[in-house]
């Protein structure tokens, strides 16, 4: 590790990359630059730069002097294929956050740190770290193709190993097997350390300015939602009202997931046919159904304002009672089931002695073995909630 390339900065980055709920991953997992265009994946990019960037900001050293100079050489190809690494991930992050945000990354043409002037141009600080890697081992034996003036055809160049003198500087020679161009162009090409150190740290830290740029988007877009109004005709039945708001979460993208495992739930327990129910259970889910509807205008609010918050009306569609407590194992067995995928359930079934335990506990009837699994589902959970209702426990908040 270098303590010019922190590792805590990118740290820094990925929480913030993944806080306020995934907003960066629902935003750029199917980024489409227009309604009009195909969408994207440039989440996993984001991904992808994150990763390598961790690894080489931490596993990056400079090279060390050793008894075999052939070793120091190799070292530091690799040094400078990392510090290439880093550059290329921050390049990229910015290239792909950057296409919304329309931020401007810094040090692009900047050329203060080597000033260096090859093949009679004036080169940038990146593309002059880009030949120095190209020399100094990823091309040295098959350098890429050169247009020189005054030459009729590209001509290439190639290099010796590199020698690294006291370890903070190290130089090769460079060669053409065009005489002329050798001469004018070959010799000794030498570069330190410690300005390559310096190069990546002053790229590396924009992170600091592209965090910020991810939190503009955050509020522009959260502002963006909270003025289209999220739509619902509450003379539908409920769950019509639900299918509506949860495909508006679902368009909205920053709200796909805001409490979507207990909407889901709620809309299989709408679609139960309630004739399968014996009259004494019947009644309880009735009841049960009834104390649910209060979710649906919080729902509405919540897609509105694009702001997730603690409801404890959606702990109504939670097991939450002292019985599910003590027969935890068995309630999750049997749940595990019932609101599991249809290829969950054809691989492995219902478990049958778990369920045969709560019948003869008399905690379930015995015409549960015949119930699918979204019925099953509402049976155990409107029970459980009514059994919460006279009995609470005293471990809940």
């Amino acid at each position: 590790m270098i303590p010019e390339l922190n590792p805590k900065l990118i740290d820094e980055f990925r929480d913030k990359v993944n806080s306020k709920r995934g907003f960066v991953r629902h935003f750029f997992v199917n980024y489409k630059r227009s309604s009009s265009t195909e969408g994207k994946d440039v989440w996993s990019k984001i991904c992808s730069c994150m990763d390598w960037l961790t690894v080489a900001v931490k596993g990056i050293e400079k090279p060390k002097l050793k008894k075999k100079m052939l070793l120091t050489s190799l070292e530091f190809t690799h040094f400078l294929v990392t510090i290439d690494m880093i550059i290329e991930a921050v390049n990229q992050l910015w290239l792909a956050i950057g296409q919304e945000t329309k931020g401007k990354q810094p040090y692009i043409n900047d050329r203060s740190i080597f000033q260096k002037r090859e093949f009679n141009k004036d080169y940038t600080d990146e593309k002059y770290v880009k030949q120095i890697r190209s020399w100094f081992g990823v091309h040295a034996v098959n350098g890429n193709e050169v247009d020189l003036d005054g030459f009729d055809k590209g001509l290439r160049f190639f290099s010796s190993w590199s020698d690294p003198h006291d370890g903070q500087e190290f130089s090769l020679h460079l060669y053409s097997n065009n005489r002329k161009a050798h001469k004018e162009y070959g010799g000794t090409k030498k570069i330190k350390v410690d300005c390559l150190v310096k190069f990546a740290a002053l790229r590396y830290e924009t992170l600091r300015l592209l965090m910020e740029e991810i939190d503009k988007l955050y509020f522009k877009v959260i502002k963006e939602l909270q003025r289209h109004p999220v739509h619902l005709d509450e003379s539908l039945p409920e769950l019509s009202q639900l299918r509506e708001l949860y495909s508006q979460a679902q368009d909205r993208k920053l709200t796909s997931e805001y409490y979507e495992d207990h909407v889901l739930r709620y809309m299989s327990f709408l679609e139960c046919d309630l004739s399968l129910f014996e009259e004494p259970e019947r009644k309880v889910i009735c009841s049960y159904l009834s104390e649910l509807k209060p979710i649906i205008p919080v729902y509405k609010d919540i897609i509105q304002q694009v702001e997730f918050k603690e409801f404890e009306i959606f702990e109504r569609l939670e097991m939450r009672s002292h019985i599910y407590a003590d027969y935890s194992y068995e309630y999750a067995k049997i749940l595990n089931y019932a609101e599991g995928t249809p290829q969950d359930i054809g691989n492995y079934g219902i478990d049958t002695i778990s369920l045969d335990i709560l019948i003869e506990e008399g905690l379930l009837p015995e015409y549960s073995t015949t119930l699918s699994g979204s019925s099953l589902s509402l049976l155990i959970h409107a029970l459980d909630y009514d059994w919460n209702k006279t009995n609470r426990r005293v471990d809940l908040k």
